[in-house]
């Protein structure tokens, strides 16, 4: 059992030589090398000595920096590729070659950065030099196939050969090819199918090269789909590859099989770095593990299906780190969570101290951290999420009862790390991942630190990310409400079938109610703009309509459907426009609603009209939020973020909020 083979243990923190830095890791990213290297595929060569700390790939902050060391500085935010030789990410802290260590901007999560070392160079480097791609554009065209593209490397290579000239084909599993079309392939096959086994591209192509990610395929395969002089870059080679690639130099062959072995450029990780930071490059995360489950991201990795990157990122207490033992034994070291008290401590904080203002009014602020009440936890955030109720607070729409009082912490939904609990709290420990729904009288979201209420915080497992933790909480909460209180749709899909629309259903509260609604035994009629029509519809639309088409305006379902309920997400838009495609008895759930609203609503419910229209005021509960958070660890309810922003690029996010065209979440990463 290798996973089991994985131990647990505290080990002195190591010292940076003159070219080297000390980093404390944030995030760390495992790859196929790593346990492969443990299974002694590279021996005797690798590793060099037992006990071994695995791992190349991370992010972090410089502590302490060498004498030879010119580059960097303590506190500078830094990507790095360790040693192949002696690894070490899997560990609170690492040394790292000043070589092979780039600067993170504050666009680049730590994340996002710990991926790109070996998945992103190798991809980077079978391209540019294998291939030999131009990756500002301007080479000739290039037909290329990618296989496993929706992998760690294959991702990666997907999007650098389109900033190529080049056509795309690439092969990848069935519930992954509408992400691998995201990411910009031209063509995608199933490898399970006929066509994508014989990797034949549907448009007839023949593939001047093959970026291959996957595990073995016979030369027979590829050779048939090559170009006159089409060669297969090998990413993972076996001594098979080599005995080809051997004949056919012998023979002269003009088409070829190419082992690649990468070899790290710091150049190269800086050019992946810049790319990412201007968005251009975009990891997909298939799942983050703390450290002290490090042997559950091992597994996940040996699975071998995992889409995109895993990550393993560190909640900081005694110097502890992951080792490889060359031994049967199995048992992990237990640690003891180590309570840090948050007493006098200062941090960072965005307010703003009087209505208006908008992304202007907002201020950057040093306060002290908040002290949890009796039954509050105190959170280390991780990320927050914004709603449109944020800024129309900041506006004044609700006044005098919010803000009720400045200057004012604004965002109310949070996903963190527990730091403390107070004297009353039984339900949650230090060092719990928790998802949580701030005071909305008290905000506190937007710091590096927030109290929450036991009764609005529930655990978050491994499987959901922060950010889609975050995200649920006043979106998603309201969503369900609204399907299942308000309209009374059964989410197991035990009720009668109902015909629901679906307003903004590419916003924030509309992207989850169309997967919940798909949940209960509802047809969906869903209302966006025109370049989120294909996404409104992998999330389970059944009918999707442009709002600007003449169609779309009239809110008239194309298959002639009468709606029994209407979650209306959007703004501006009269009765006159739903009467007519509401069912005898069809009502209209406004999630945002305004004074003519309740008007209505007012008017129908004296006049005793059939046809109604209900304004909703959300009220959360903490058994929907634990219902919500186990749906996302399932997969059956998905998060779409439109955006990230670092705190101190808050006022960004605020400004992409008020802006109103957000396609699903706006998160912030203290």
């Amino acid at each position: 059992c290798l996973v089991c083979l994985l131990q647990h243990v505290e080990v002195p923190v190591p010292t940076p030589s003159k070219d080297e830095l000390l980093l404390k890791l944030e995030a760390a990213s495992i790859n196929p090398f790593d346990w492969r290297l443990q299974k002694g595929k590279a021996r005797p060569i690798l590793p060099r000595k037992f006990p071994f700390i695995p791992g190349t790939d991370v992010a972090g902050e410089v502590l302490e920096v060498g004498s030879g060391v010119e580059n960097f500085k303590a506190g500078d935010k830094v990507v790095a590729m360790l040693s192949l030789l002696g690894g070490g990410a899997l560990a609170e802290y690492a040394v790292a070659k000043q070589s092979l260590t780039i600067l993170r901007p504050a666009e680049v999560s730590a994340a996002e950065g710990a991926t790109l070392g070996i998945a992103g160079l190798t991809a980077h480097q079978a391209l540019t030099q294998a291939a030999s791609v131009k990756l500002d554009g301007s080479g000739p065209l290039k037909n290329i196939l990618i296989t496993a593209a929706s992998g760690g490397v294959g991702h990666y290579a997907v999007q650098l050969a389109k900033l190529g000239n080049t056509h795309v084909t690439a092969t990848c599993g069935a519930r992954n090819v509408d992400l691998v079309k995201s990411l910009g392939a031209d063509e995608v096959l199933d490898y399970k199918t006929p066509d994508g086994a014989a990797l034949k591209s549907p448009s007839g192509q023949k593939y001047d090269a093959v970026i291959h990610c996957a595990t073995y395929i016979p030369w027979s395969t590829f050779e048939p789909n090559l170009s006159a002089k089409g060669k297969v870059i090998d990413l993972t080679p076996i001594p098979t590859t080599f005995c080809t690639y051997a004949m056919q130099k012998l023979t002269f062959s003009k088409k070829q099989i190419e082992p690649l072995l990468m070899i790290p450029k710091g150049e190269n990780l800086d050019f992946l770095v810049k790319l990412v930071k201007e968005g251009k490059l975009k990891t997909v995360i298939d799942s983050k593990h703390p450290l002290s489950k490090a042997e559950d991201a091992w597994a996940k990795s040996m699975d071998g299906h995992a889409t995109g990157k895993i990550i393993v990122f560190k909640v900081y207490g005694s110097p502890s780190a992951v080792k490889n033992v060359d031994a049967e034994a199995c048992e992990h070291t237990k640690k003891a969570t180590v309570t840090m008290s948050m007493s006098g401590k200062l941090m960072h904080a965005v307010w703003y101290d009087s209505y208006g203002g908008g992304s202007a009014g907002l201020k950057h602020v040093e306060v002290p951290a908040p002290t949890p009440g009796k039954d509050e936890v105190l959170l280390k955030v991780e990320a927050a999420s914004l709603n449109p109720v944020d800024w129309k607070t900041q506006k004044g729409m609700f006044r005098p009862l919010l803000p009720r009082k400045f200057p004012h912490i604004p965002v109310t939904d949070a996903a963190g790390e527990v730091l403390e609990v107070g004297p009353e709290v039984k339900d949650f420990k230090v060092g719990d991942k928790v998802v949580a729904m701030l005071n909305p009288t008290g905000g506190g979201g937007l710091a590096e630190y927030a109290v929450a209420k036991q009764s609005l915080t529930v655990l978050r497992p491994p499987e959901v990310p922060a950010a889609d933790g975050a995200a649920l909480v006043v979106a998603a909460l309201t969503a369900h409400q609204a399907l299942s209180q308000s309209v009374g749709v059964k989410l197991d899909g035990s009720g009668p079938r109902m015909n629901i629309l679906v307003t903004a259903a590419s916003g924030g509260v509309g992207h989850y109610a169309v997967q919940l609604a798909k949940l209960g035994n509802a047809h969906v009629t869903a209302t966006c703009g025109e370049r989120n029509l294909d996404l409104v519809k992998s999330l389970g639309a059944d009918e999707v309509l442009d709002y600007k088409t003449p169609e779309g305006a009239s809110l008239e379902s194309p298959s002639g459907q009468k709606y029994d309920a209407v979650i209306h997400c959007a703004s501006s838009i009269p009765w006159s426009a739903f009467e007519p495609n509401l069912s005898p008895t069809g009502k209209v759930i406004d999630v945002t609603p305004v004074l003519s609203t309740f008007w209505t609503y007012a008017v129908k419910k004296l006049t005793f009209s059939k046809k109604q229209l209900l304004p909703m005021i959300l009220t959360p509960k903490s058994e929907n939020m634990e219902y919500l958070v186990k749906l996302a660890k399932e997969g059956k309810l998905k998060t779409v973020i439109d955006s990230k922003y670092p705190l101190s690029k808050a006022e960004d996010a605020w400004a992409k909020s008020i802006d109103g065209h957000a396609t699903g979440k706006i998160i912030v990463e203290p």
